[in-house]
Parts: C-alpha cells; sequence; structure tokens
C-alpha cells in the first residue's frame, strides 16, 4: 500500500508490502517489566476495549504499556505487566477478567479489571506476533496472528492448543481480526482477504467467499449482522452468515483498523490520516446506507482502535496515545 497502515502492529512480520508510519526501536528485552511511565498514555496505542457491563476503558500498546480509565477516559493510570513486548489487542469477556495479547505470542490475563496482570503464555521460537484475542466466556478463548498463528484456550489461558488444522490456510496468512455476530457465529477475517466462519465455537470452520481480495483488519458484529473493513477504505456488511456481503461507501480510501457498535446503535470506525467515520445502524442495518460521515483529525495522525465511552463519546487510540472524541472526529480537551 503505497500509504501508511498499521505497520506498528506488522512492521516486524511484513504482514503488508507497505510504507511504515511508525520506526519501532529494536526488540524490548524479554522478561522484563513494562516500565512505569507518566507519558504511557500518550505513548502507541494499538487497541482499546470497555470491560464486559463496566465503565472502565483498557488500552494496551508498545512496551507493554496497558492503561486504565474510570472516568471516560479523561485520566488514564497504568497497570501493573509483566513485559515490554508490544501489546497488540485486548478483550474483557466479563467486568474483572481480561485477556491482552502481542509479540512472541504472547498472553496475558488481568483478574482485577486490568491493573494487574500475569503472563499466560508466550512462543518467543516462533517470532511471531498475536494480533487478537476474543473470548466467549471468561474460559473460552482463541488468539490469533501472523502466518496462520491460532490457538484455542478452554481453562482461562492455563493451557493451550494450536487449531491450524481446523481451518484451510495452507498458504498461512495473517489473521488480523476475530470477532462475534452476537449470535455465537465466529468470524475470522486477515491478509489476502481471507474469511472464515465457525458456528460451533470454534470446533470447525467454514471458508466465506470474500468480496475482496485486499487484506482485512477488522471485523466486528452485532444482532447477527457482521462488517468486515481493510485497506482502501473497503467495509462489507453481512446479514447471513458471510454468505453474501454488500459494500458501504465509506467515503474514503484510508485504511480502516478499528471498528465499534456504540450505544445508540450506530457504528463507528477509524484508520489512516486520523479518519472517523461513523453511520446509522439503523440505516446500515435495513440495507439503504447512503454512506457514512467521514471526518479526519486534524493532525492526521493514525488511529488504531475506538470504544464508546459511557458517557455519550467515544475514546480513540493510536498514534500519540488516547483520545476523547466526539462523533464528529472533535478531540476533547
Amino acid at each position: 500500500m503505497p500509504v501508511a497502515i498499521l505497520s506498528f502492529v506488522l512492521l516486524s512480520v511484513a504482514i503488508l508490502s507497505a510504507e511504515s508510519v511508525y520506526a519501532l526501536s529494536s526488540k524490548p528485552p524479554v522478561d522484563r517489566p513494562a516500565v512505569q511511565s507518566i507519558k504511557a498514555a500518550n505513548s502507541l496505542l494499538l487497541d482499546v476495549t470497555r470491560t464486559d457491563g463496566g465503565v472502565r476503558l483498557v488500552s494496551v500498546g508498545e512496551r507493554g504499556h496497558i492503561v486504565y480509565s474510570d472516568d471516560h477516559g479523561v485520566s488514564w493510570q497504568q497497570a501493573s505487566v509483566p513485559t515490554m513486548q508490544m501489546l497488540t489487542a485486548v478483550h474483557f469477556p466479563s467486568e474483572t477478567i481480561g485477556y491482552a495479547v502481542g509479540h512472541d505470542a504472547i498472553v496475558l490475563k488481568t483478574e482485577d479489571g486490568g491493573e494487574t496482570w500475569q503472563q499466560m503464555y508466550v512462543d518467543r521460537e516462533a517470532t511471531v506476533p498475536l494480533l487478537d484475542v476474543w473470548f466467549s466466556d471468561s474460559l473460552h478463548g482463541f488468539a490469533v496472528g501472523a502466518y496462520g498463528y491460532i490457538i484455542e484456550t478452554v481453562d482461562g489461558g492455563k493451557s493451550w492448543e494450536f487449531i491450524d488444522g481446523r481451518i484451510a490456510n495452507d498458504d498461512e496468512f495473517h489473521y488480523n481480526a476475530i470477532n462475534d455476530d452476537g449470535q455465537g457465529n465466529l468470524f475470522l477475517a486477515g491478509e489476502a482477504g481471507i474469511l472464515f466462519r465457525s458456528s460451533d465455537a470454534g470446533q470447525s470452520w467454514v471458508t466465506l467467499e470474500s468480496p475482496y481480495e485486499g487484506s482485512w483488519f477488522g471485523v466486528s458484529g452485532g444482532h447477527g449482522r457482521v462488517l468486515v473493513h481493510g485497506l482502501r477504505g473497503n467495509i462489507y456488511q453481512s446479514a447471513d452468515l458471510g454468505e453474501t456481503w454488500q459494500p458501504l461507501s465509506s467515503g474514503t480510501d484510508q485504511t480502516l483498523f478499528g471498528s465499534t457498535k456504540l450505544t445508540d446503535g450506530s457504528i463507528a470506525l477509524v484508520g489512516n490520516s486520523g479518519a472517523v467515520l461513523t453511520g446509522s445502524g439503523a440505516e446500515l442495518a435495513s440495507g439503504t446506507n447512503s454512506g457514512l460521515s467521514v471526518s479526519h483529525r486534524p493532525d492526521r495522525m493514525t488511529l488504531s482502535a475506538l470504544a464508546p465511552s459511557s458517557d455519550g463519546f467515544i475514546v480513540v487510540v493510536g498514534q500519540g496515545g488516547a483520545y476523547r472524541m466526539t462523533l464528529e472526529g472533535s478531540v476533547l480537551e
């Protein structure tokens, strides 16, 4: 891609033959805890989520930084983390239990809402990053990453099993995102437009016909609908378990990395050049999409993920850390 993409996640594995916007420093020493820093919330952050059913926001990023906020993203506290590895994704299946993943195929777990973390898994010999994580409950979940790396746990991260044999990915394309549709169906998306679906909790996977051959970086869903997005502003949605896909007019050619459903049912996405896209959930669900509203941060910093805060705004993370923003893309002080 001739423009910068999320190379702070994918640089070390060359997930795309693209130019990098972020020059990462050399790999940090292993088995060293993340350094406490008052600027942790202003460092490169790659993912953000709200704890399930809670107000707390948790974000992860470079140098093992994990930060959390209990005031809608106005202020942040840094968590105690046992690694300096780049962390790429975080998911909370409950208000207190959460999982984070990152480089060296590391998996971390918290049982106190993100304040302290422990290492549950690492595979340094593989030298691949995990790029997303998803749990159906506190015990059962998946972590996915580069070169077709996918592992499953059924005991809360105490043990993990490779399940690559369940998925037809002989070319070992990278898995960039995993999520569900709110009705028990799992979707897995990644490099070269690969798409897979599981309707039996990940025991078997069906290869879906993808509407686009470029890489997908995100998948989100709810109420039986699923949305995928990626390179060059491509967004597609499906209402029939991925059997057919309808394109959505994004109004941008910027690569889109993060998406979420907001509290009012609308949809928001973020990506390159500070792009923020919003649209009516009802309009999209009806199939009468007339285009998403597009705005850009004035500084054009790349945005990697977002989550709805419980006060009606959104919290966006990426280059430069965490920001509170309006749906129109304005940064709140």
